[in-house]
């Protein structure tokens, strides 16, 4: 049964890896994108300066509301416990589009855009570059990567059930990292212990990020989940902000574990294969 689940695990990989390691690196870079973003573009998410008089949300709404176009409305103003930070007025569209105005001296400062190393890396994570059919056609670059993640998840299965050792004794070996062997030992040992490490976390975010990519599929997990998790609550598992920055790290990293593990699978495939015997 062993092997069965093997060559599955192998089989299933080959084909897909690449783009396994592609949608893992993607998601790994934008973890901290909101961090990086409010770095470089500070001026619109901070304030001047910070003064005892603060405008009100209704005085805020009064100001932006003149500057929209007569299609976008307000949704709500967001207003952080951090004194410096300006208020975050949110608007009806474009998606997730907001207005920064500082409320202290009343200047509105305007909608950030995305930076374009993030822009870049969404649309490899969810689309693989790909842009939406205008036509209504099959829109591939989302296909391949619901499809791929669909896959994984089997794979990141298949694995787990290859990893448990025979014997207790073998445990200690399939969990640690050996640096001091060899370039062969060490991709093998990062397949194998890495892969472990960070398969739980994987599963996570794929099983998660699977209701953006097939209809059929959210509708099955809300059925099954019903109101238990909300839209929200599935995109906090799916980038790991719900526990907050450690959470954040853990998932960062087991993200860049998973870009590593098919690169690291082919290597010893080959080797295995090709490789010359001593």
């Amino acid at each position: 049964m062993r092997k069965i689940f093997k060559e599955l695990h192998i089989w299933l990989s080959m084909p897909l890896g690449l783009v396994m390691s592609v949608i893992c690196f993607s998601g790994a870079m934008l973890v901290f994108e909101k961090e990086i973003t409010e770095k470089v573009q500070k001026e619109y998410y901070f304030v001047d300066k910070v003064s005892d008089d603060a405008l009100s949300i209704e005085q805020v709404m009064a100001m932006v509301e003149p500057t929209l176009a007569d299609d976008v409305e307000i949704k709500n103003v967001v207003v952080s416990e951090e004194a410096e930070r300006c208020y975050k007025v949110n608007l009806s569209k474009p998606k997730h589009a907001a207005v920064f105005v500082d409320q202290y001296s009343g200047e509105i400062k305007g909608q950030p855009e995305r930076l374009p190393f993030f822009r870049t890396m969404f649309r490899l994570h969810r689309w693989l570059m790909d842009s939406r059919p205008q036509d209504g056609g099959i829109f591939w670059g989302k296909m391949i990567v619901g499809v791929s993640t669909l896959l994984m998840v089997i794979i990141i299965i298949t694995g787990i059930i290859i990893w448990i050792p025979n014997n207790i004794k073998n445990l200690k070996t399939r969990l640690s990292i050996n640096v001091r062997k060899g370039w062969r030992r060490f991709c093998y040992d990062l397949h194998v212990a890495g892969g472990i490490y960070a398969a739980l976390l994987i599963l996570a975010m794929a099983l998660t990020g699977l209701t953006w990519s097939f209809e059929w599929y959210r509708d099955g997990f809300n059925e099954i989940f019903g109101e238990l998790i909300s839209r929200k609550t599935i995109r906090a598992i799916h980038v790991g902000s719900w526990g907050g920055m450690t959470t954040r790290i853990l998932w960062f990293l087991a993200a860049m574990i998973g870009a590593t593990l098919p690169l690291t699978g082919y290597y010893l495939f080959f080797k295995r294969k090709f490789g010359k015997k001593k």
